[in-house]
């Protein structure tokens, strides 16, 4: 069950809410999900406002997902956070992945600075966060504080239904292909 809420509408769509509403973007690997929440961010600077949050952009190499990037959205700082390419990062292996405990500790300090904002990002909650209390774990407190208009988590599918039984509420927006 999820929203029809076009880009162009997320502006007009937060301003009939009051604070603290948690929009869950969801859908498989590859369906758009950060690239909507970049389009969000452009809106929302365009317009003015604070955006807040952690953005985790690939990196594609010669059409192929070598990596992902960690984007402080306030700075517009970008460090890489993890690899698939083996010695590149030393850190913890997870699926394909090799990632950089400095960077996801890096990531949970920007998040824990974040004070009111008009759109908060995060990007994305996973295995990580649910299961190991590890990755953004910050999130879920900064979440809870509600000192935000607007705040657009990537879930994926498989991790919905857990982000709610955890006391959250949420309207949903899926993304397909």
């Amino acid at each position: 069950m999820g929203l029809g809420i076009a880009l162009p509408n997320l502006l007009e769509y937060s301003r009939d809410k009051p604070h603290g509403i948690i929009l869950v973007i969801s859908g498989w690997r590859g369906v758009g999900k950060t690239s909507y929440c970049q389009n969000a961010i452009q809106e929302f600077k365009k317009a003015g406002l604070r955006v807040s949050g952690i953005l985790s952009p690939a990196r594609i190499e010669n059409g192929q997902k070598t990596g992902i990037f960690a984007q402080n959205i306030n700075r517009e700082e970008t460090r890489l956070a993890a690899s698939t390419i083996s010695g590149e990062i030393d850190g913890y292996r997870l699926g394909p992945y090799y990632f950089d405990e400095k960077v996801v500790q890096w990531e949970n300090e920007c998040i824990r600075r974040v004070k009111s904002t008009d759109l908060l990002v995060i990007d994305e909650l996973g295995y990580l966060e649910f299961d190991e209390q590890g990755g953004i774990y910050s999130s879920f407190e900064l979440l809870r504080k509600k000192d935000y208009r607007l705040a657009l988590v990537i879930i994926r599918p498989e991790r919905v239904e857990t982000f709610r039984q955890m006391g959250f509420q949420f309207e949903l927006v899926e993304i397909g292909p």
